[in-house]
């Protein structure tokens, strides 16, 4: 009766699914930082990173790795270990976690005249780590914060001028449109003054000013000025008309000038006599047919531009129809 019970159980052994070797446990190494930025601003180094989410195993992290921060002098040669004795933690009320996003300030002070190697590196649950993400500076003696930043409208752009208590190499001047949150750099200049050109009028711009200078690979920067905004308006005429020529035809008198090389201008006036004679005229020329013969006039051009601004008039020509 139970001669079955052998062949049944080994028909069940037989269908069951080895268990295999077992995993070794997860290590919970958080990666590598591998956007580590290192900068010096004012009178401080800034350091920035983004938090890997993910350990060296490609497994999400549990928590929020620690944050092991170092800055220290270096020598000619880079010797990591000789730089991990020597340097000093970044304390934690000077780091910063936003989002993911690490912002650390340091003194930068005690490092003027040095070349300094910030890094950082990240523990896990049980301090385990894969070591440093290294960047490095040369730190300068802080530099000047441009004060009294003031804009005002000019021909072609904006004219943004300011002062500084001592020199300084260059300036960077930063441009938004109000209410947005990004800066554009607008440009360079080794004076404390800079035209923009870069702008359209009738909008309301932003702008902030940074002293800076190249430090090795880097590039050092004051503190902002204070931001300041204008909306740039165009009251600024075309150039005055040169090489007006005023030529006796058959029944006309021709006028003939140099084209205007303001980019905005829109048209051109004659004046015949110091009264307008032609409106809205396209192009450097126009056939005067209202004449008589032996009546003897004055012409005058002027240049107008997309914002209805009239140029002064021309130096007079005169013509006589035979």
């Amino acid at each position: 009766m139970r001669a079955w019970l052998p062949l049944l159980a080994a028909g069940v052994l037989a269908g069951c699914g080895s268990p295999g070797d077992p995993l070794p446990p997860a290590l919970n190494r958080p990666a590598r930082v591998n956007d580590l930025a290192v900068v010096e601003r004012g009178a401080q180094i800034s350091a920035s990173f983004t938090l890997p989410v993910k350990t060296t195993e490609d497994l999400p992290l549990k928590a929020p790795p620690d944050i092991e921060l170092r800055a220290g002098p270096i020598g000619d040669r880079f010797v990591q270990q000789d730089w991990e004795q020597a340097s000093d933690r970044i304390p934690p009320e000077a780091i910063k976690v936003d989002s993911g996003r690490v912002d650390a300030t340091i003194p930068a002070l005690k490092y003027v005249g040095r070349t300094v190697a910030v890094g950082v590196r990240l523990h896990g649950p049980k301090g385990q780590d894969v070591g440093w993400a290294i960047d490095i500076v040369n730190v300068l003696p802080e530099l000047p914060t441009p004060q009294s930043p003031a804009a005002k409208d000019a021909p072609g752009g904006v004219v943004l001028e300011w002062t500084v208590p001592r020199p300084a190499a260059e300036f960077r001047i930063f441009r938004r449109l109000q209410n947005d949150k990004e800066w554009t750099l607008a440009g360079t200049s080794d004076k404390t003054s800079y035209l923009d050109t870069g702008i359209e009028y009738g909008k309301t711009y932003e702008y902030l000013v940074q002293a800076g200078e190249k430090t090795g690979a880097k590039y050092a920067e004051s503190e902002d000025s204070a931001v300041i905004s204008i909306k740039p308006a165009d009251r600024f005429p075309p150039a005055v008309v040169t090489g007006v020529a005023a030529v006796p035809a058959t029944k006309s008198i021709e006028l003939v000038w140099d084209g205007s090389k303001d980019a905005d201008t829109a048209f051109y006036r004659v004046y015949r006599d110091n009264v307008l004679l032609a409106d809205s005229v396209q192009s450097p020329s126009f056939s005067d047919r209202d004449v008589t013969g032996g009546a003897k006039h004055s012409y005058q051009i002027t240049a107008v531009d997309s914002a209805n601004n009239e140029s002064a008039r021309s130096a007079p020509v005169e013509a006589t129809l035979p």
